[in-house]
């Protein structure tokens, strides 16, 4: 999963912080490969945010987290639209994929 996003320079202390909070959370979980975080200072700050998982199981059980819900909120402080991509065994999709995943509470 890569998402791109803008936030105002104001905010992007605060939103670098929760991501790293997020990340510790996620690096304690044995099916995540690992997660990394880039930051581009400016007039807007652009954050670069990448998670690595074993397989597209362990992705769907984090979309379907508390912790990804937590993340979905810091995009509401986007100043641009996001851009969402999660790359798969079956090609690249946006993030439509993550609503489908939360949707379907099956698996």
């Amino acid at each position: 999963m890569k998402i791109c996003w803008r936030v105002t320079p104001e905010e992007s202390g605060r939103i670098t912080a929760a991501l790293h909070t997020l990340m510790v959370a996620i690096r304690k979980d044995p099916s995540s490969v690992g997660c990394h975080l880039s930051t581009e200072m400016g007039p807007r700050t652009g954050l670069i945010y990448i998670e690595e998982w074993k397989d597209e199981e362990g992705l769907k059980r984090q979309l379907r987290s508390a912790r990804f819900s937590k993340l979905a909120e810091l995009l509401e402080w986007s100043i641009e639209s996001p851009v969402v991509e999660f790359t798969l065994p079956a090609g690249t999709r946006d993030l439509g994929y993550a609503e489908e995943v939360r949707m379907d509470q099956s698996a």
